[in-house]
């Protein structure tokens, strides 16, 4: 499997600002039959070659310990979103975002500019999430869907969360948190974070249906392909949250409830 060959087969050009999201277990295998050991930093060297110097390269790190009262630490908090992006974090060149759940490690021309938003309100368009929107932003998902189909393939696409804030749904609401937060400069102060999280009083949850995938394919928003069983799948940000924050706001065509028993094992002791 030659990684440099497979991104090459995506519209992913310099100067982007690309998102990448992963569970690189099934590269590590697929490697490992060929008696290689996977570097996953050759990866991130790849996809930073790929946008060049004008482009900009995040990673998600996010956490959601500071929602059980667990204090945040820049430096020291892991990522909860893929052994990638904790390697990200320990590379000189990356910074992370300040957000104590939402957080990002970025390297390229805007990571201090994305670093230095303040964005108490974890989805709104002051954040790194909304920096991607109005940039034009690029998500890559290797062998991750950007919605849950499947106990074996979860969703990896935090933004139609984002889209439902723009929408405001109502099996959603803002909900405040205050915790510890020790910043980069070692200081411990404390913090109150805006999340607009999910209400678990509700005997529901909402997924994405799959003839979404129809949807943004035919519009070319949605570019798959698999290769020895990974999957890799580029989605375009602002024109993928346009469709849907429009679809929540009108007929919800591309959304659907499903009872909560049947969905607790992606959800139990997490807002996300």
């Amino acid at each position: 499997m030659n990684l440099e060959n497979i991104i090459n087969k995506f519209e992913i050009k310099k100067g982007d600002k690309l998102l990448v999201s992963s569970n690189i277990v099934r590269l590590i295998i697929n490697f490992k039959k060929k008696n290689i050991t996977f570097n996953p930093n050759l990866l991130i060297d790849l996809l930073k070659e790929k946008i060049g110097k004008n482009g900009t390269l995040l990673f998600p790190t996010f956490n959601w310990d500071f929602c059980k009262g667990k204090t945040f630490n820049y430096y020291n908090t892991p990522s909860r979103t893929g052994s990638l992006s904790n390697i990200a974090l320990k590379r000189s060149e990356f910074v992370r975002s300040s957000n104590p759940i939402y957080s990002f490690a970025v390297t390229g021309k805007d990571k201090e500019k994305i670093c230095k938003l303040k964005h108490e309100d974890c989805y709104g368009l002051n954040s790194p999430f909304g920096y991607l929107i109005k940039n034009n932003g690029k998500h890559l998902l290797v062998d991750l869907n950007y919605r849950i189909v499947s106990g074996i393939y979860f969703g990896g696409f935090p933004f139609h969360h984002v889209a439902e804030q723009l929408a405001k749904v109502d099996y959603r609401y803002f909900k405040y948190f205050k915790g510890f937060y020790i910043n980069k400069y070692n200081k411990k102060k404390l913090v109150t974070v805006k999340y607009f999280v999910r209400n678990l009083n509700l005997n529901y949850s909402v997924f994405m249906r799959g003839i979404l995938d129809k949807k943004l394919s035919k519009e070319k928003i949605l570019i798959r392909k698999t290769f020895k069983g990974v999957k890799f799948q580029l989605i375009s940000i602002p024109r993928s949250i346009k469709i849907l924050t429009e679809d929540l706001k009108n007929k919800s065509k591309f959304f659907f409830r499903k009872k909560n028993w049947l969905v607790l094992l992606f959800n139990i002791c997490s807002y996300y």
